[in-house]
């Protein structure tokens, strides 16, 4: 018996992996955290979890560890951090109240702390590479370790 639920979750497992593969899976967003953080729900069974745009890193938008090192790294004072950090958010939030388009992931994978990693649509614009370009975020690498 627990040989055959093992098989039928792979089995359901290839199945999904192959129909979505390389596609757009719908979402709903929940809450917009961060220029490149959101949390979202998928609409086939409200399942909810958070969205790390792959490819993008935007500044903090409050005085923590990470902003510091960005302020240090950047040349720019904490405050300059999170004023950065605070455009990139209300871009992205008001990229996505203006959209009135439906929502997809393009799922990408997890990162180091098991977060997924995805591309983000509203409708057909790619809003991490927007982000990149218009959001005050900057290009990131993921590295495996």
């Amino acid at each position: 018996m627990k040989q055959i639920l093992i098989l039928s979750i792979v089995i359901l497992n290839l199945f999904y992996n192959k129909v979505y593969a390389n596609n757009k899976i719908p979402v709903t967003v929940i809450k917009i955290k961060d220029g490149d953080t959101i949390d979202v729900k998928l609409k086939k069974n409200n399942n909810s979890f958070s969205i790390r745009l792959i490819g993008i890193d935007c500044y903090e938008t409050s005085k923590i560890y990470r902003s510091y090192k960005q302020a240090y790294t950047n040349n720019l004072s904490v405050d300059k951090v999170v004023e950065k950090g605070v455009f990139s958010k209300q871009f992205l939030e008001e990229l996505y109240q203006n959209s009135n388009q439906q929502v997809f992931l393009e799922f990408m994978g997890l990162d180091r702390y098991k977060r997924v990693l995805g591309i983000i649509y509203f409708g057909n614009i790619n809003v991490n590479e927007l982000m990149k370009t218009n959001g005050g975020c900057f290009p990131y690498e993921y590295y495996e370790k």
